[in-house]
């Protein structure tokens, strides 16, 4: 214990030394919110257990994280609808961020486009049925449902606890497996974490692991397969590996279809959420990085979807602003908790950061 705390102190020590020694061959000199930027990095890197192989590239990530402090103050101040502040992901440029933890563009905007091809296919071809389109059908809300004013699956106990999927793109895997969570809970009394690297080595076509993938052909994948293992049996490794057939076989859980609520239509999300959490496909943009908390509200852009999430809930703040409350895969040291609250029935027929563009979920 006493040797790990005398090697942080003396990474510290090199780090600020060569902050100064940068200051020095510049010609300028390291003044007093140097010093105060520098205890706050310090106390950002305890507070993440962050450390790095050099002093150059301490050097580099203490200059990313002075840089993403600048802008999450200055945000601060303009009073928007939500906060920012320090996360996981406060020592890396937006590049590294959305490459990391986002799916590449356009992956699934070809499929969003795809899947809505089909769904007016589908429902010019005449009522959907009881089952909210069974087959994989796409169900054609109408408006009849009785809609709870705010709705939260955590608070039943429905929502297994925040997941990281790390430096990998695999957040499809992991939105597809807490709506499959969920609804094993509320159909059974049972919650199960279920296995993501399950899905991420052998769900092809219709994924391309850490790449990118689509909630709803990864949902189909697990009908076809006749279930899904556990996480403790199939445990999340941060990359896509060869198929291991024989855990493909522990089936512990059972879906028996899928279904999507017709896209850019909020009213029938809510009445989808009221029954169960829900896949859905947004745009992250850069400036969700650093989410503290609140109502985000943008900037992003609902034509450019580049990462799956849970909708687990809905409500709406004290002034009327509407929000879904959402799970991410980032970590329970983002956001709130691991969740974030996004703008419900925004002006945009899309829904706020496309959220509204391919809202999906299992059958059982």
């Amino acid at each position: 214990m006493a040797a790990s705390r005398r090697h942080r102190q003396q990474a510290l020590a090199l780090l600020a030394c060569a902050c100064l020694l940068a200051g020095a061959a510049s010609g300028g000199r390291v003044d007093v919110e140097d010093m105060v930027m520098m205890d706050r990095f310090r106390a950002w890197q305890a507070a993440y257990n962050r450390s790095y192989v050099t002093a150059a590239e301490r050097l580099r990530r203490f200059e990313v994280y002075r840089q993403n402090m600048e802008l999450i103050e200055a945000t601060n101040r303009l009073g928007l609808s939500y906060t920012l502040g320090e996360t996981p992901f406060t020592d890396l440029t937006s590049e590294e961020f959305l490459a990391m933890y986002t799916m590449p563009p356009g992956a699934l905007e070809r499929e969003s486009v795809s899947l809505r091809v089909r769904q007016l296919i589908t429902t010019r071809a005449g009522p959907v049925s009881e089952s909210r389109g069974g087959g994989g059908g796409y169900w054609n809300y109408t408006g009849v449902d009785v809609v709870p004013q705010s709705v939260d699956w955590r608070t039943k106990g429905a929502v297994t606890p925040v997941k990281d999927q790390q430096s990998c793109g695999s957040c499809w895997a992991f939105a597809t497996v807490a709506t499959i969570e969920s609804l094993h809970k509320i159909k059974t009394g049972q919650l199960v974490s279920l296995s993501e690297q399950e899905l991420l080595d052998c769900v092809y076509p219709g994924a391309k692991g850490c790449d990118g993938g689509n909630p709803v052909k990864a949902m189909e994948w697990v009908i076809n397969n006749g279930g899904l293992t556990t996480e403790a049996d199939y445990p999340y490794e941060n990359k896509a590996g060869q198929c291991k057939v024989d855990k493909t076989r522990n089936r512990v859980v059972k879906i028996s279809d899928r279904d999507c609520v017709k896209a850019y239509n909020e009213a029938a999300m809510e009445a989808a959420v009221a029954r169960q959490p829900i896949a859905v496909v947004v745009h992250a943009d850069p400036i969700q990085q650093h989410y503290k908390g609140g109502v985000y509200r943008g900037p992003c852009d609902p034509a450019k979807v580049d990462h799956a999430v849970t909708v687990v809930g809905y409500g709406a703040e004290p002034g009327g602003l509407k929000y879904w409350i959402v799970k991410n895969s980032w970590g329970g040291g983002w956001g709130e908790n691991g969740y974030f609250r996004i703008e419900r029935r925004a002006k945009d027929k899309r829904g706020a950061c496309g959220i509204a563009t391919l809202p999906c979920y299992p059958l059982m």
